[in-house]
């Protein structure tokens, strides 16, 4: 009797439905980079760090209508996809994207999170240790400091990736199903 309830349960877990989409995280090749603080120019000394962040979205269902996204940082929704992120399609980074495309089963989004402000000091510091001979105080809107790719970056400021883990960054994904019935997918951020 034992087995036939073990066996009943392994049985009705594996009807549950998959949900619609799922997230994977990978480490990304692109360059960090260091930008001006447009959103808050008032704030001088920090600066945003963007660290890029690539998933690897799997559709699930044929039954997807829509596919939305937006961030989480620091347990906020950020609002403004200019200011605050850029969602880009990985196959063309040419421009940021609004909707994702929904005629593959693979999608690779990257997102480049402009929310991570680190002091002026350590700004200056990345700037010596990879050798960029730029300042900080010429920066305005549409200049960007390339540092170094992202995993590389990760692996070489431990403590500040570490840091950033500290909160509960997420992505989360809005599927609305052919229907009208919508379902909410949250993705942790491992910076």
């Amino acid at each position: 009797m034992k087995y036939i309830n073990i066996l009943l349960i392994f049985f009705l877990a594996s009807c549950e439905p998959k949900e619609p989409v799922s997230v994977k995280e990978i480490i990304s090749n692109e360059v960090v980079t260091i930008l001006p603080n447009v959103k808050n120019p008032s704030i001088r000394d920090s600066i945003p760090l963007s660290v890029p962040i690539e998933f690897e979205i799997t559709i699930n269902t044929s039954n997807l209508k829509a596919l939305d996204l937006f961030c989480l940082i620091d347990g906020k929704r950020l609002l403004d996809v200019f200011l605050d992120y850029q969602v880009y399609d990985k196959q063309n980074k040419s421009k940021p994207i609004h909707t994702l495309d929904l005629s593959s089963k693979k999608i690779n989004i990257i997102i480049k999170e402009r929310n991570h402000l680190i002091s002026k000091k350590k700004a200056n510091e990345l700037l010596k240790k990879y050798k960029i001979n730029q300042s900080l105080d010429n920066l305005k809107f549409g200049d960007t400091l390339k540092l170094i790719s992202s995993n590389k970056f990760r692996k070489e400021n431990e403590a500040m990736i570490n840091e950033f883990n500290k909160v509960n960054d997420s992505l989360v994904f809005r599927a609305i199903l052919n229907g009208g019935k919508m379902i909410l997918v949250k993705k942790k951020i491992n910076w």
